[in-house]
């Protein structure tokens, strides 16, 4: 019989499991309903893909977040595993071929998004499936407590209703105590084991300086730590600006955001893995899937938006164990902003009304129309036309997918209109002596058949996969060719897909969301205070306040980070201080303004070691307000 290491080594190339994989793994082949809370980077997906793939049937997989599953299910196609997803959108005969395939192709794993689960239907082909495992990732959105509350995860306790032999597992990296209740509950997890994972990285050195340049600072930690580094910023703008800065310093640094094609995505990753570039500038969507082990430094000169986000991204740091450091950077006007820009961007119900209403507007959908329906959408333009604030809009599109109302996700495809309007022959003319645009134009020919008759969408990232050439090449061809009027260019601007759950019913849709947005808004308000209480406190060990914000105690200082190191300096300074105060008063009795003026010793040092020698009995005051030794 086939077991678990052999499947680790097999398709994993791993000799050994992480502390608690194994036993986690175990406990789900003993059919145990299983709770799994293993911080970022633990190996959350080999803890059911193992069992699943040593059990007879097909696992299914409910995940909230389209990238996560096509990641996930690339990565194992990639491995000879096959694996199937089913998300908003897919039509209904592609689902239909996916069920047969799952029911007779030998499919291992389905995976599915969590509100394709309230459709009837749906569970009706999942229930005469040979499901072996069910498996919930980021089990923490089932809770109205977690950080990412979505209701369609309300649904899922009808999996063990349809499943009643069949164990589950839910698997978060971040669940408090009252959140790990509540999974277990709303998933009817029967008697469940229950595995977790302390959040203590004691190789992780945590720091937060508050600094009036914040590339200086980054030029001194990359000088003191040349290696592979994730420096995470607010927007693209910056991630561009930040990039370019460090490379005109002769670093090897690249930049990444969700702008980018997928293909120059993957180049970008890939070049950041191998170390040919090995600083990457990002905003918070690159980190994904990602499991480099050797990441020295993640520096945040961003202010991140929870305390749950800041530690998945700072645990990216020395995965392989040595030790690495998590820093954030922030200045004073930073602070402030931020704080603004959070009040500015909380919105209520009237205003979630309203983006709704103008998104079916701006779209053209008639009241009652638009279920399953998939749009483009150019956010700039549909900000602008309604005079909406772009953050604040944007936060309520992403309420609107969280509650399932919407499937939110950035369109990369990089597809654009094209027409070519003169014969072949003319359009290879402007080839002439220019082998870029040659090869341009010959696989738009080869690749577009009817490219003369009538509008098509083209792919800017299969033309530069198949070319070589750059997208700028590719944008610059088609230009010159629409200025001598070859052809009708029209490049993409539309920047969001958005694909509609529900048809267009404003009060029956929203109605049901208003007591969410209100807990969510408290919720949020809560974790702002905990981000800036870490970020402002210098009293109070960073570990300490990270472990504490996920109900874990920790007796003992880190004393490696921020607040321990300048508590150290502190003490050695009153150390100092006091020594030398007593040592004064030893000779000549002394007043405090003697002590400051005539000796030149700070204010408050002189204070707090007057304070500390009187704790003492060692010294006394007289009618003077003199100070001398006992």
């Amino acid at each position: 019989m086939t077991t678990p290491i052999e499947i680790l080594q097999k398709y994993w190339n791993y000799d050994s499991f992480r502390e608690p994989q194994k036993d986690i793994i175990d406990s789900v082949l003993a059919k145990n309903d299983t709770f799994a809370l293993l911080p970022t980077g633990g190996g959350k997906s080999i803890c059911f893909q193992i069992p699943a793939l040593l059990l007879p049937g097909t696992c299914l997989v409910v995940s909230p977040l389209i990238a996560l599953i096509e990641d996930q299910v690339n990565n194992l196609n990639k491995l000879n595993i096959k694996a199937t997803s089913i998300i908003g959108g897919t039509p209904m005969h592609e689902i239909d071929a996916i069920f047969d395939n799952c029911l007779y192709g030998n499919y291992k794993f389905l995976y599915i998004s969590p509100e394709r689960l309230k459709q009837t239907w749906i569970l009706e082909r999942i229930e005469k499936l040979k499901i072996n495992l069910i498996a919930i990732d980021e089990a923490h959105c089932i809770s109205q407590w977690g950080h990412d509350f979505r209701p369609a995860y309300l649904e899922l306790g009808k999996l063990r209703e349809l499943f009643p032999e069949i164990p589950i597992i839910a698997l978060t990296a971040s669940a408090n105590q009252k959140v790990v209740k509540d999974i277990c509950t709303n998933l009817k997890l029967n008697s469940p084991k229950l595995f977790t994972k302390s959040f203590l990285r004691e190789n992780l050195i945590y720091g937060v300086y508050k600094v009036e340049n914040q590339l200086t600072m980054v030029l001194r930690i990359l000088q003191k730590n040349p290696a592979p580094t994730i420096i995470y910023v607010r927007n693209r703008k910056e991630a561009y600006f930040f990039s370019n800065q460090l490379n005109q310093m002769n670093h090897k640094t690249t930049f990444f955001h969700g702008g980018l094609s997928i293909i120059e995505k993957k180049k970008r990753m890939q070049d950041w893995i191998e170390e040919k570039t090995p600083i990457i500038v990002a905003t918070n969507a690159f980190g994904m899937g990602i499991d480099k082990k050797n990441v020295k430094n993640v520096i945040h000169i961003q202010i991140p938006e929870n305390i749950e986000n800041y530690y998945q991204e700072a645990g990216r740091a020395g995965r392989d164990g040595n030790k690495a450091f998590a820093t954030m950077l922030v200045t004073a006007q930073e602070i402030k902003q931020n704080n603004e820009m959070f009040e500015t961007n909380l919105f209520d119900k009237e205003f979630l009304k309203r983006v709704y209403r103008k998104l079916n507007n701006f779209l053209s959908i008639a009241y009652g129309e638009g279920y399953n329906c998939t749009y483009s959408l150019n956010f700039n333009k549909f900000c602008n036309h309604n005079n909406f604030p772009h953050r604040k809009a944007y936060n309520a599109l992403q309420f609107l997918d969280r509650q399932g109302i919407i499937r939110l996700s950035e369109n990369n495809k990089n597809k654009t209109k094209l027409l070519f309007t003169a014969p072949s022959s003319e359009i290879l003319d402007i080839t002439y002596d220019n082998e870029s645009y040659e090869n341009i134009i010959h696989f738009i020919l080869r690749t577009y058949t009817g490219i003369h008759e009538y509008e098509q969408d083209i792919d800017l990232s299969l033309i530069e996969q198949h070319t070589g050439e750059t997208q700028e090449s590719i944008i610059a061809c088609l230009k010159e060719c629409h200025d001598q009027n070859l052809c009708n260019y029209i490049p993409e601007e539309n920047d969001l897909t958005v694909i509609f759950n529900e048809a267009w019913e404003e009060d029956r849709v929203l109605y049901r969301t208003f007591p969410y947005l209100k807990q969510q808004n408290e919720q949020k308000i809560n974790q702002y205070k905990s981000l800036i209480f870490y970020i402002e406190n210098e009293d109070i060990c960073k570990n300490k306040i990270l472990l504490k914000y996920f109900d874990e105690e920790k007796t003992n200082d880190c004393g490696t980070c921020s607040t321990c190191i300048s508590n150290k300096q502190k003490h050695k300074t009153n150390s100092t201080s006091i020594d030398r105060i007593f040592n004064i008063l030893s000779d000549t009795p002394s007043s405090i303004q003697e002590l400051e003026t005539i000796h030149g010793i700070n204010r408050e040092d002189i204070v707090y070691s007057l304070q500390i020698l009187q704790e003492q009995n060692k010294i006394k005051i007289n009618l003077e307000n003199q100070y001398s030794v006992i």
